[in-house]
């Protein structure tokens, strides 16, 4: 874990208190966990997947599980920051990443991505969960990448798709992945989807299906998180 030092510290811990009072200030829907909950009962590990731009809005998730889960963040300052903020949620941190296909380059070595998904394997094999965001950057935003696909297939865990809206929330003009920010005074809503097995050894056929079975629960998981607070879908 990347030492972080005392400015982005003190920004981490701002950026926590912040995400804090947003969730105090909200009143909270959840739909759809009871898959969810019955694989955390039977201690079946889990794949939590989330749009990228859900990433902060989505933290205090953590709140409704019980077991072990491990987030995946970059391996920089950034990630370091985040792996601060998320800990009094209940997450531990794997750092590492790859890289979204507008980049149009293969992954830098020094992102430790092939160790991260080493690490994420073994967290699965143990009984651990993990949560990444389904699309990474620089994009394209709202396309599952191939790499927790195959985390999937690798390890027989199911992939479980989350929604999350705030209301009122503000959309940061200018980002990648269309962030939104979440703001306090309202309401917010988790939606969880059905579990997503993908069959091991899967082809690139296969690979590719799983992928657009991942967007679709994710954007209809995010259609419905925001209808369940009165929005019209994003």
């Amino acid at each position: 874990m990347e030492k972080l030092a005392f400015p982005w510290r003190f920004l981490a811990n701002i950026v926590r208190a912040y995400i804090r009072f947003c969730e105090m200030t909200t009143s909270l829907q959840i739909a759809g966990d009871g898959p969810m909950n019955r694989l955390q009962a039977g201690g079946q590990p889990m794949i939590l997947l989330l749009w990228h731009g859900r990433n902060f809005q989505t933290i205090p998730v953590g709140r409704v599980f019980y077991r072990p889960v491990w987030a995946l963040t970059s391996r920089s300052r950034d990630g370091a920051m985040i792996a601060h903020i998320i800990r009094p949620y209940g997450f531990d941190a794997v750092q590492g990443s790859g890289t979204g296909a507008a980049a149009k380059k293969r992954t830098n070595p020094k992102k430790r991505g092939a160790q991260a998904f080493r690490s994420m394997l073994k967290k699965l094999q143990a009984g651990d969960s993990v949560m990444a965001t389904a699309d990474v950057p620089p994009g394209p935003a709202f396309h599952c990448g191939p790499g927790m696909v195959q985390l999937a297939a690798l390890s027989g865990a199911a992939i479980m798709p989350v929604g999350c809206v705030y209301s009122p929330e503000l959309p940061l003009a200018g980002t990648w992945d269309r962030a939104r920010l979440p703001l306090p005074f309202g309401r917010r809503a988790f939606v969880f989807g059905e579990p997503i097995y993908v069959p091991p050894k899967p082809d690139e056929q296969a690979l590719e299906a799983a992928q657009e079975e991942v967007n679709a629960a994710l954007n209809a998981l995010q259609a419905e998180a925001a209808l369940l607070l009165g929005k019209k879908p994003a």
